[in-house]
């Protein structure tokens, strides 16, 4: 795996895909390195040149010192385009990922060929939220590591359907996506809740797909809703039977939804 310099701390990065294929960034969520994507970058790559990369202090990428915001992930994005030779880029950002792509494409608008949110929203102080339950159930299935928790965590990520017919198939990913050690969690969640896009994406013009899964139970549906009224021109589209892990659960849909999107959206340019 390629590194990406970020100064204070390294970025593990991958590219997969033909060369001259137009470019697209995958930006993973809370807690999880990019191993989380599971077979999504392979299916993409068959269309696209696809790059991954692990999130600062995450999977095999190191951590600078202190508090980081959203908008800090947003650049170490654009490092990992830089080291990757890459002027633009389709970005689809997942949950928190979603989260640093509203702050990508902010920032960094003319990288930005299109923008796919995931199951994401613009404002922790705003967004229609989930149950304490939830919550709960996703804190201790972060920060207690035991089967039981794990099953929790289950309930919160993917569907009922998902957990009573393929129980192992959740916990083998969990296992592979190699999750956040407890203070990253928290540092995360610390960046997370400072979150606050919604007064700024009026403005973007950038092309947008936001999609859910319907079933989503930690991050509602409604706050999807809201991030395609907000943003100007953005196509909403909630996959149906699905929760959180929408990518994980419904493979085939999401990567007909990105591949219609990003072909609609044009060819991104690749650095000479």
């Amino acid at each position: 795996m390629p590194i990406a310099n970020g100064g204070s701390h390294r970025l593990h990065y991958d590219v997969s895909g033909p060369s001259d294929a137009p470019p697209v960034l995958l930006i993973m969520g809370f807690g999880l390195s990019s191993r989380g994507w599971s077979d999504l970058p392979a299916r993409l790559a068959e269309r696209f040149r696809v790059v991954v990369f692990d999130n600062r202090g995450i999977g095999q990428s190191t951590r600078p010192p202190g508090l980081f915001s959203m908008a800090h992930m947003a650049d170490d994005a654009a490092r990992v385009l830089d080291a990757a030779n890459i002027e633009r880029a389709h970005i689809f950002g997942i949950s928190m990922g979603g989260m640093i792509a509203q702050e990508f494409a902010l920032r960094h608008s003319r990288r930005a060929q299109s923008l796919a949110l995931g199951c994401t929203h613009a404002s922790w102080l705003r967004h229609h939220r989930p149950t304490v339950a939830t919550i709960g159930a996703l804190l201790g299935g972060m920060f207690v590591r035991t089967p039981a928790s794990r099953m929790r965590l289950a309930s919160v990520l993917v569907s009922a359907e998902l957990i009573e017919k393929e129980p192992q198939r959740f916990t083998d990913w969990v296992s592979r996506s190699e999750p956040a050690t407890a203070k990253m969690t928290a540092l995360q969640m610390a960046a997370i809740v400072r979150h606050g896009t919604e007064s700024r994406l009026p403005k973007l013009d950038v092309p947008t797909l936001v999609i859910t899964g319907a079933e989503d139970r930690l991050i509602p549906p409604e706050n999807s809703r809201k991030l395609a009224r907000l943003i100007p021109g953005a196509k909403l589209v909630e996959l149906g039977a699905t929760g959180h892990c929408f990518p994980l659960e419904r493979t085939d849909a999401t990567v007909a939804e990105l591949t219609r999107f990003f072909e609609a959206s044009g060819r991104s340019t690749v650095r000479s």
